[in-house]
């Protein structure tokens, strides 16, 4: 199936009730995966902007949480974009990585994504994007496993520029990651995104 193909099925899913309500789920979180091709990413801004507003024409709230922009705003809020410029070119890019890393534990970036959650108001659903920005900073299965508290039973969508297998995730088609995920495929493709 054709990406356009699963993207008009996906503006269809994220309207029905059953959906909006996690019904058939099991007792699962709602939380969904919708993989594409890296290389169709502004194409997946596009019709996520679409579809937010296609929702709230019908009263329907999406928050749209932006990894990378949280990222950048913990960053910023504790370092100055100088202060880092110049850490990088003393101690180099890795060290750097690993400095990072530090300032964006899944605890902190939890509590930075409930925040924003709180001083949102009423959505029913949230969008989670820039997975593929954050890398390698952050690793989705993190951010994943520890928004399932916080989430309650507000449907989730990490839009996740790979692979999805249903069980482990490849960033980019590349980089394996062979952790457990609580999320299902959302829009089977059949074959390969």
């Amino acid at each position: 199936m054709k990406l356009e193909e699963r993207l008009e099925q996906l503006k269809e899913q994220v309207q029905s009730d059953d959906f909006l309500k996690a019904r058939g789920l099991g007792n699962e979180v709602p939380f969904w995966i919708f993989d594409y091709p890296p290389n169709k990413e502004l194409l997946i801004r596009d019709t996520i902007l679409k579809i937010s507003s296609s929702l709230e024409k019908r009263s329907i709230n999406v928050l749209i949480l932006d990894l990378y922009e949280i990222c950048l705003e913990l960053i910023e809020s504790k370092i100055k974009l100088q202060q880092i410029d110049q850490f990088e070119k003393k101690k180099g890019p890795d060290e750097l990585l690993k400095k990072l890393k530090l300032m964006l534990k899944p605890e902190i970036l939890k509590y930075a994504i409930q925040a924003k959650m709180d001083s949102s108001g009423n959505f029913q659903m949230i969008f989670l994007t820039g997975i593929g920005k954050a890398w390698p900073m952050v690793r989705s299965h993190s951010i994943l496993n520890n928004l399932q508290p916080v989430s309650g039973n507000i449907p989730l969508i990490a839009f996740y520029p790979g692979r999805y297998s249903g069980f482990d995730l490849s960033l980019f088609g590349k980089f394996k990651d062979a952790n457990y995920y609580r999320a299902f495929r959302l829009i089977s493709v059949g074959t390969d995104p």
